[in-house]
């Protein structure tokens, strides 16, 4: 039918991130970051996604690579040292943890991700987000490498004042940020925009002619309200699937313990989509108003494990013991000078966990009846966990903060095994659906007034896409390498 009415749907491949900060040395280094976990030496320093520092010196600085390297999370002890002689170790097990986010970089709120703010707001956690803006959410996604920035050693405190504290300044964490939901720079993009501002360039005229298109789109703001009241999806786009080719190598140089020609590390890899609470909304007799309510968003360090199995009297807190005699609130502290639960009253519960830090089983509750969070969980930074590098490698997903999209296993060889150490896992999201937009913003000068023009830049974050997915690769004693490859295809609506 639309063909024999001449009307031809662009559609488009927005291509994803394939280069990556370089995090660690390639360069033969005399001792590896042995404080943690003998990792390979960090490639501290400035780094840019030009390689030139982006204060306009044209200075050489980092330049990004052609892969991205898993970071070890979780380092345990399984064994004596069998060989005699110096550098020689005990039986270790490792857990490598190698991750992206879809789209661009999520703001967060912990100390890896943003800034002190001594202005903070009563109420707010005391940290800006990525945006700069305090916040009282702790972030739903894993911290992620800024484009350009400087990079850290391990060992870099945020939370000591004497450190610099600022936005391009980043920790490793072992996860990166893919993009490929939108470019606000593709021209051909803006050109399939209802709402954008027309592509002259993409036009073909006559020469001689002065360049010039029309779209049929408000150019205040009051008309584009109506349309969009009307017409909620004026401005959208229809998003098909990410399709995603991942080509992954264990490169871990096998230690004393594993010279066996049988070594094989373990990958888990998962695709996860945070769960946003829903919105309650009722009406009020009394005053005539409305009144909302929802729940805290799901928190990364903290909600993305959970496992009936796990009790605190188990591995999950070495200070909480099985028949012990109660012990009082004050009479332990952690480093962290957060008083730790009671062992008779705490040691049969399974809180939810992360990589490093589990839910306290006290935690505190929204009281302020004015609050849109009132009665629920405040988000938390939590307490640090013992969990063996096995017991999160295959701890349970918490369903009930992050739907799974995928969870498979396999096993892959170290390089000096050859072709084994190498896997191509071919990954497809499904969107499919059509995704509106905002429209264009207000001018700024007139913002607020009645008739506002409509300025040239769109709002370009999508209005009916909740969350966004996170591929994950939890690798046991194999570190692994990833070139990865991909796009979103992206129609016209």
């Amino acid at each position: 039918m639309l063909d024999a009415l001449d009307i031809h749907k662009k559609t488009i491949k927005l291509q994803v991130n394939e280069r990556f900060p370089k995090t660690f040395s390639t360069v033969a280094a005399a001792t590896t970051d042995a404080a943690y976990f003998g990792e390979p030496a960090v490639e501290t320093g400035i780094y840019s996604e030009t390689g030139y520092k982006t204060d306009g010196t044209g200075v050489a600085c980092n330049g990004p690579v052609d892969y991205c390297i898993s970071k070890c999370v979780k380092q345990t002890t399984i064994g004596p040292c069998f060989t005699a002689g110096t550098g020689e170790t005990a039986q270790l097990q490792k857990l490598d943890v190698l991750g992206f986010v879809v789209g661009d970089r999520p703001g967060l709120s912990s100390p890896s991700g943003g800034t002190v703010d001594v202005t903070a707001s009563t109420g707010f956690s005391g940290l800006q987000n990525t945006a700069g803006y305090p916040t009282i959410y702790m972030n739903s996604y894993p911290d992620t490498l800024n484009k350009s920035g400087g990079l850290v050693d391990y060992n870099y405190d945020f939370e000591d004042p004497s450190n610099t504290h600022a936005l391009d300044v980043n920790k490793y964490s072992g996860f990166h940020y893919l993009n490929g939901l939108y470019d606000p720079k593709c021209k051909e993009l803006q050109h399939m925009r209802k709402s954008a501002m027309p592509v002259d360039d993409l036009d073909t005229v006559t020469s001689g002619h002065a360049e010039h298109s029309h779209k049929d789109w408000p150019d205040n703001l009051n008309d584009q309200v109506h349309l969009m009241n009307e017409f909620p999806y004026a401005d959208s786009l229809y998003y098909h699937q990410m399709r995603l080719s991942m080509l992954i190598t264990g490169i871990t140089i096998p230690g004393s313990s594993e010279k066996a020609s049988n070594h094989r590390g373990v990958v888990r890899m998962l695709i996860l989509r945070p769960r946003m609470p829903s919105v309650k909304t009722r009406w009020t007799g009394d005053t005539n108003q409305p009144v909302i309510n929802m729940g805290f968003p799901p928190h990364w360090d903290t909600d993305l494990f959970y496992s009936g199995k796990k009790t605190l009297a188990g591995r999950m807190d070495a200070s909480i013991l099985r028949n012990t005699v109660n012990r009082t609130k004050d009479s332990y502290k952690n480093n962290n000078d957060i008083t730790m639960e009671r062992a008779e009253d705490y040691s049969h519960m399974s809180p939810t966990f992360g990589f490093e830090n589990r839910k306290t089983v006290d935690p505190s509750i929204e009281l302020d009846p004015t609050s849109i969070h009132y009665s629920h969980e405040k988000p938390e930074k939590g307490v640090a966990h013992d969990l063996t590098a096995f017991d999160l490698f295959s701890a349970p997903i918490n369903r009930n903060a992050y739907s799974v999209i995928a969870d498979k296993t396999f096993t892959l060889d170290t390089r000096h095994h050859g072709v084994a150490s190498t896997r191509m896992e071919n990954v497809v999201i499904p969107f499919n659906k059509k995704v509106k937009f905002g429209g264009r913003k207000p001018n700024a000068t007139f913002n607020g007034q009645d008739n506002c023009p409509l300025d040239t830049a769109t709002f370009d974050e999508p209005l009916n896409l909740p969350s966004r997915p996170i591929v994950m690769f939890l690798s046991l004693d194999q570190k692994i390498s990833c070139q990865i490859s991909g796009y979103t295809a992206i129609s016209e609506c």
